[in-house]
């Protein structure tokens, strides 16, 4: 079921480890997608609609402040609990 798309939880934390020893601020496609926990093709589309900051060179790049930001962007807020056990 294993296809060559997908990391094994040993690559990803292998790719994780990685990136935290090293404290790059610039992350490749590959990093960012790890990082973030974002599939390959959704990071696609959200750098095809210019959803995500990024910098295309040679390839996607991505500054890992930037991605941080993006990420807190997106926060949802829980619901009051008090007014749900109403």
């Amino acid at each position: 079921m294993n296809n060559s798309t997908t990391m094994t939880v040993e690559e990803r934390l292998t790719a994780l480890e990685s990136i935290f020893l090293n404290q790059k601020e610039i992350l490749s496609f590959s990093e960012a997608c790890v990082y973030t926990g974002i599939s390959r093709s959704t990071m696609y589309k959200l750098t095809a609609s210019k959803k995500i900051p990024h910098y295309k060179t040679v390839g996607l790049h991505f500054e890992r402040a930037e991605l941080d930001s993006w990420i807190r962007q997106h926060r949802v807020s829980p619901h009051d609990i008090s007014s749900t056990a109403e």
